[in-house]
């Protein structure tokens, strides 16, 4: 039986991870805290104000989607993908991915 060693995607994909999910939590306080703001009527009112409030919410909606998604998605793949494999294995997965 050959040799078995860490998976390099794998571990590319949980650095991955690492990396971009507080980028991505940030991200989405960033403009989820604004947005509860604004929303509480005492930052701008008016119409033009009640219409870029529903803009900012649809945004701030599409932002905090975007994002789980993203990482939701990731975290699939890291589920799929194989801790260890060979050596020739990761040898090709290295090459193929620039890892």
């Amino acid at each position: 039986m050959p040799d078995m060693v860490s998976n390099p995607l794998r571990e590319a994909l949980q650095n991955a991870l690492k990396t971009i999910e507080p980028l991505i939590h940030d991200m989405q306080d960033a403009l989820n805290t604004p947005a509860k703001n604004f929303h509480t009527g005492r930052v701008w009112t008016g119409p033009v104000a009640k219409t870029f409030d529903g803009e900012l919410d649809r945004h701030n909606g599409r932002v905090q989607h975007a994002g789980e998604t993203i990482l939701n998605d990731l975290r699939w793949q890291i589920t799929r993908t194989a801790v260890e494999v060979t050596e020739q294995q990761a040898l090709e997965i290295s090459r193929r991915y620039d890892l």
